[in-house]
């Protein structure tokens, strides 16, 4: 009788921790994604923003949908923006003599709770992943 009490419980608790740790784990995985470009970034200045998510982004980001993330690629001087844009891509510029450029890449994911309990706690279900990392790149 008292495990027929408890078993609801315990249930949406176990789910709960699951749909947490797949929140974190897509939070994890997109900013290592976007850690891993700027890199790419700084070993290949010259690499175009479609290589930068090909070769770079996508790779460390195997275990989501890959159709679902949003890579940018900003070159400029004014990337102290915290807040990520709406997908927006910059071409690299040009420089002659080679300046210190810096380049920001943005990552993006959609993640949606698999359970309403935990999605109240995520807005409404879903919520919009965002990771930034910045690095200058001399061109």
């Amino acid at each position: 009788m008292e495990f027929a009490l408890i078993l609801p419980i315990l249930i949406l608790l176990l789910v709960g921790i699951l749909d947490t740790g797949r929140a974190v784990n897509a939070y994890v995985t997109i900013s290592n994604a976007s850690r891993e470009g700027a890199r790419y970034v700084a070993l290949n200045p010259t690499a175009a923003p479609s290589a930068i998510k090909s070769n770079a982004v996508l790779p460390h980001t195997q275990q989501l949908d890959p159709g679902s993330v949003a890579v940018s690629v900003t070159y400029s001087g004014n990337v102290t923006s915290n807040a990520c844009p709406v997908a927006t891509t910059t071409a690299p510029p040009a420089a002659s003599p080679p300046a210190t450029i810096p380049v920001r890449v943005d990552v993006t994911y959609p993640w949606s709770a698999a359970t309403f309990f935990i999605g109240q706690f995520f807005g409404g279900g879903s919520r919009t992943f965002c990771a930034t990392s910045t690095v200058d790149t001399v061109r």
